[in-house]
């Protein structure tokens, strides 16, 4: 199924997101949906180094004062 071919085309953008996100919830749902070897290894290496102090991290508000979130 193509993009063009799909009904909700027409939606506004809010429910598009919406449907996106519905979808994708399903998606990764799926457990015979594989996840490769390389996304592993990487994150087994960030929450080793998570874990040993080795990142740099932010706070929740920092985070916002980026993002400009209030």
């Amino acid at each position: 199924m193509k993009l063009a071919d799909f009904p909700a085309r027409a939606l506004p953008a809010r429910q598009k997101l919406r449907l996106a996100e519905e979808l994708w919830c399903d998606a990764v749902n799926d457990a015979g949906l594989p996840v490769p070897a390389w996304h592993q290894e990487l994150l087994s290496e960030r929450l080793s180094g998570y874990k040993a102090g080795k990142l740099k991290t932010i706070s929740t508000e920092e985070l916002k004062r980026r993002l400009g979130v209030r």
